[in-house]
């Protein structure tokens, strides 16, 4: 359905000459890619406004697609298995933080295991991306500073007292990047040929 309206909406720009023919291949793939993810960052705000957890799933997102689009990870092939998943998962973060957070040396355990595993691992070159050496080197740096930075970021809130169920929110956003980055790694959801200088 989103692929169709994406191809109809393309395909009127391109009778109107808004665009170049050449392009209307990356316009599809860009709109058909804002719509899945505001469709599922959409659910994933709604459930959060109606089980009341709004400002911690905001860390969560924040801290989650940052990291996540640096280390990339295992990923599905079609966009309603990916939905149902993302929004199951949501829903597991959600029973998990509670729990967590009356637990915090599981937490922080669990948060430097995943900080460890992406420091050492950084990204997967996932075969839609197809990233070239220097891409995929940029993008291993940019996942271990990223992953540095939100670890810091725990921390400070924790010298500074904040709500565990904030940090718990935050912790799990970089403990599923890990688990994701690994998952990749078991299915060999990679490419390796593209990554050698």
């Amino acid at each position: 359905m989103v692929e169709r309206l994406a191809t109809n909406l393309i395909a009127q720009m391109l009778e109107n000459k808004l665009i170049d023919k050449e392009m209307a291949d990356r316009y599809i793939y860009t709109f058909i890619c804002f719509v899945e993810k505001f469709i599922t960052i959409g659910s994933i705000i709604l459930i959060s406004l109606i089980t009341r957890n709004l400002p911690p799933t905001i860390f969560f997102l924040i801290f989650f697609f940052e990291l996540r689009k640096r280390t990339g990870g295992y990923h599905l092939d079609k966009f309603y298995k990916c939905y149902f998943a993302t929004v199951a998962i949501y829903l597991a973060v959600m029973l998990t933080a509670e729990s967590l957070a009356k637990y915090p040396q599981w937490l922080f355990g669990l948060v430097v295991i995943a900080t460890i595993y992406i420091v050492i691992i950084g990204t997967v070159n996932h075969p839609n991306m197809q990233m070239n050496a220097a891409e995929f080197m940029e993008s291993k740096k940019l996942a271990r500073i990223t992953v540095l930075l939100e670890v810091s970021i725990i921390l400070g809130c924790v010298f500074l007292g904040a709500s565990m169920i904030y940090i718990s929110y935050m912790a799990i956003a970089v403990i599923l990047c890990a688990v994701l980055l690994y998952i990749s790694k078991i299915f060999k959801q990679e490419v390796t040929e593209n990554e050698k200088c």
